[in-house]
């Protein structure tokens, strides 16, 4: 199983999603992608959701990175993603988690 971990503050707002929990990636302007998965408080109907903000017209290239990592099958390769603006992507530059947004 492949997970995607979002890091918005490394040590205080991160969120680990198996990459099959993912519904939805949604380019939503030039510069935003929203990340959608079903919250896991039972109490909540609405999904949750990770904001992706990147450089201008460069969400295409975000998105497909995060998509083709969750669809590969990479024998031996690396089963944990890290999505945060230091590190995933240089037209990344931030990430933010919303529970049942």
């Amino acid at each position: 199983m492949r997970m995607v971990h979002f890091v918005d503050t490394a040590g205080s707002d991160e969120a680990f999603v198996p990459s099959g929990n993912i519904l939805l990636i949604q380019i939503t302007s030039a510069t935003n992608i929203n990340v959608y998965w079903a919250s896991q408080d039972p109490a909540v109907t609405a999904n949750d959701k990770v904001a992706l903000t990147c450089v201008s017209g460069y969400t295409d290239e975000v998105a497909k990175k995060l998509a083709n990592y969750m669809t590969a099958t990479n024998i031996g390769g690396a089963s944990v993603l890290t999505v945060d603006a230091a590190n995933f992507d240089a037209n990344l530059s931030t990430v933010a988690y919303t529970a049942g947004a």
